[in-house]
């Protein structure tokens, strides 16, 4: 079970190889943690988890704005960095071709071209944002339509 952050101090930081430390009282360092989100899409600011090195839940977060503001930010600097989930901001081009579909795209990350295998790669979240998944396990997230510029949207009739 992991440990509940309101009944056990601690403390995050970077050893000098650039690797997270998690400090707690009365029990031994934990080097080379992992933070990572338990619902990236749904819930993204609750239920944080610190794992060890070898995938052990050391500290579970309950709320971001839980936090101490030292904290939080370096648990947020930590996800960024972490995560790699280009948001599409432009649907530049979406071609069919034998059973996959071709997307050309703008992401806050640059321009980006892939292919998506089957239709239940493009995931619609209840609030209206999607879930796209590229052949290569990519993922990406579309805002939702209505946000998108008047192309990305005639482009995106394909989904419906």
């Amino acid at each position: 079970m992991a440990d509940d952050t309101q009944s056990i101090p601690y403390e995050l930081n970077y050893d000098p190889q650039g690797r997270v430390v998690l400090r707690r009282p009365d029990l031994e360092d934990a080097v080379d943690v992992r933070i990572r989100r338990s619902f990236p899409w749904s819930d993204p600011m609750r239920y944080v988890s610190i794992r060890s090195s070898e995938g052990k839940e050391l500290v579970l977060i309950e709320d971001l704005a839980d936090l101490d503001a030292a904290i939080r930010s370096f648990v947020e600097k930590e996800l960024t960095r972490s995560s790699f989930i280009p948001t599409i901001s432009r649907v530049d081009k979406i071609s069919l071709a034998f059973g996959h579909m071709e997307w050309i795209v703008q992401t806050d990350r640059g321009p980006a071209t892939f292919r998506v295998q089957e239709r239940e790669d493009v995931r619609f979240l209840q609030d209206g944002r999607f879930r796209v998944k590229d052949a290569d396990g990519t993922v990406y997230e579309l805002p939702t339509v209505g946000s998108l510029d008047p192309h990305s949207q005639k482009e995106l009739e394909v989904l419906v």
